[in-house]
Formats: C-alpha cells, structure tokens, sequence
C-alpha cells in the first residue's frame, strides 16, 4: 500500500455559483494537457515516429495537434494467463482534438480491433472498427465530457447553461465535469456539485427548448500517483462522478453507483472504472457488488485502483476498507467514510478498462474518422 495523500484542498461549486477557487500549484497545468494524448517531437517540433511519452529517447513532447497522424495508440488488455506472448487488447484508444469550421473539440474515440485467437471467447463482440466515442472540452472553470456515443446508447449531457442558447453546444458545457481547469499539485484534492440532465439520442436531434428540470450530482478529484497495468506510474488526475448528492452537497449521500476516470498529462484518458456500494445488485443478473467485483479481480485485467487515504470534504473521506485486503478478498474494495459521524460505507470496483496498453502505428496511417461518431452539434460555436 503506497503512503497516503491528504490535503485540505476542497471546495463546492455549483454551476451559478462557484463558491470557492480550486486551490493551484504555483504553475497549474491547463486540464487539457491531461485529456489530449502526447506525441515525441525533435528540436523542430516534429513528431517521432516508434516513440511514446515514457521512452527514454523521448526528450521533448507536446500534446498531438488537430489533423496530426499520431504514432501510437492506446489499448486495453486481454485477461492474463491465455498462453499469448503478447496481449493486443480488444478497442484501441486515441485522445485527440478535432477542429471542425474554427472550432476545436477532444475526442477520445474507442474503436474494436480485430480480436486474435489468443483471446479465445474473451474478446469484445463487434466488428473490427466498430466503436465509440466521448466529446470533451474545457471552459474557464472546469475540464468536462459533453456526451459520448456506443453502440448501445448516445448519452447527452445538458446542462443550465442550455440558457445561454440552446443551439450553442455550450448547453453541453459541465455536464459531466472531470475537474478544475488549472489542474491542483499531487496531492490535492476537491469536489463541486453540477447540475445536469441526461438525454439519449443524436445530440443534433435534441430538442430547442431547454430542460425545466436538472439533476444535482457529486463530482470529486484528486490527485496522485498511479501505478498502471502497463507497469506506468503517472501522475493522475483521478475523478469519480456519482450519480447523486446529498442535501448539504458534501457527501454522495445514498448513491449506489460511481464512475471513475483518470487523465494523465502523457495519454489522456487511460482508464475507466465502475464502483457499487455495499448492497447494490445488478439489476439484470441479480448478481451483487461484491460477487462482481471478485470476478472482475480474477481476470486480472486491471492494477489496483488509485490508493491511500485522500480528504475530500468534511463529510467524505476515501479509505481503504478495514478488515479487508485485495490478496485475501480478491477483490478491489475502499470505504467512502463521513470524518464527522465515523459512518462508512463499502465500495467494491466491478468492472475496469486500463488503456495503457500502447501499440505502434504504422507511419503515414491516417487516423480514424470520428465523424460518423461524434455529433456535429457539439463543435456549434
């Protein structure tokens, strides 16, 4: 277990209202230099072929630029113990920004590959190229996901900012938030409540009259080292959105389910997790948290999660789990405790993608075009 990372760093904010500024290292790093992937350059700033962040011939770096051919791609990993020398995973990743008619969006696209015999029954159904994709951008305060799109549902997240006009794809703008703009020094962390309203469907289909209504949700973040499946240790902004909130906004209240994701400078988006608290049940299988959770361990196709001991609020604290132990339980838990009344809960990780996986493309190959994935509302000015 890695030391734990506290800090008093937190605050509350709300989309009318910010109550406080996140607190900053003093050079903060734009948030979009942790959702677009880097590429190796030379002194004349072009980009190196056969090289990811990380290679120790890799001396200078940048994030990727619209319209550029990256050199790699990112890609998840097969379950260990198939007998493979290598491990070709089942989607490839890029996290890149598109410029559409002067406006510039990040795409982080998710496209099959064809899945080897290695994989035997384990891998992903789907044609190869098939796949999805999120939509993310930044605005003066927060780095977010505006929708994203697969093959079993396109999610679209308004939000009040639908007032500014609801043909603007700023009504998109801190639907999903994944944290502060200027990105906090290792170590800190914060959280904010957003208002927000999912819908399903082409986001150019959406309706011109806003929402009545929206939903309050808890987002928090931190961050900190992370020791990845590929053996990387990078430092992460690693943000967790639930899907509700409790009244005073400092807790997650009676949520049940959680999404984390973490953004590193080198790749961007390089992982993706589901967490369930104690008592929750796949509403399908019947199957509950804890079950799913020790079969996902037995895979092995993820690392450990992000750990220590990290303050949020004064109402919520990630821990590890007391009495429990990932070896002895196979299975990855933590507790989410209140500081002021002691009460915690058990939170079991169930399912996980790392896409640190990185592969070499050929040079010259064009990327893939996200046009068919990636609605054009979302670049309208």
């Amino acid at each position: 277990m890695r030391k734990g990372l506290h800090s008093g760093a937190a605050l509350i904010a709300c989309l009318a209202l910010p109550l406080a500024a996140p607190v900053r290292a003093a050079e903060p790093v734009p948030i979009a230099d942790f959702m677009i992937m880097d590429v190796c350059v030379d002194a004349g700033d072009r980009i190196l072929p056969g090289l990811v962040p990380g290679d120790a011939a890799c001396t200078r770096r940048r994030d990727i630029r619209p319209g550029e051919t990256p050199p790699y791609e990112l890609r998840n990993f097969l379950n260990p113990g198939n007998g493979c020398s290598e491990d070709g995973g089942t989607v490839a990743k890029l996290n890149r920004p598109v410029a559409r008619e002067g406006t510039t969006r990040i795409v982080s696209s998710t496209l099959n590959v064809a899945v080897s015999a290695c994989a035997g029954t384990r891998g992903r159904p789907g044609e190869a190229g098939e796949g999805g994709a999120s939509i993310q951008w930044y605005d003066e305060g927060y780095g977010f996901i505006m929708g994203s799109y697969s093959p079993v549902a396109l999610s679209i997240y308004q939000t009040p900012l639908c007032r500014d006009g609801s043909t603007s794809s700023r009504r998109f703008f801190r639907g999903w938030v994944i944290g502060p703009a200027a990105v906090p020094a290792v170590g800190a962390t914060g959280f904010g409540v957003f208002e927000g309203r999912l819908a399903t469907g082409a986001a150019s289909q959406l309706s011109a009259t806003c929402p009545t209504r929206y939903r309050r949700a808890l987002t928090t973040w931190l961050v900190a080292p992370m020791r990845y499946k590929s053996g990387r240790e990078l430092a992460s902004i690693v943000s967790s959105h639930f899907a509700q909130v409790s009244r005073d906004g400092l807790s997650p209240g009676e949520t049940m389910q959680m999404e984390q994701t973490y953004w590193t400078r080198e790749f961007g988006l390089s992982r993706w997790e589901k967490w369930a608290r104690e008592g929750w049940v796949h509403p399908r299988s019947g199957r509950p948290a804890a079950d799913l959770a020790r079969e996902l361990y037995q895979r092995g196709r993820c690392s450990a999660p992000v750990e220590g001991s990290f303050d949020i609020s004064p109402r919520t604290r990630f821990a590890p789990a007391p009495g429990h132990d990932d070896t002895r339980d196979g299975a990855y838990v933590r507790a989410i405790v209140d500081p002021q009344t002691g009460a915690r809960t058990l939170w079991y990780m169930t399912l996980c993608e790392d896409y640190t996986n990185i592969h070499p493309l050929a040079a010259g190959k064009a990327p893939p075009d996200v046009s068919p994935i990636a609605d054009r509302a979302y670049w309208n000015p």
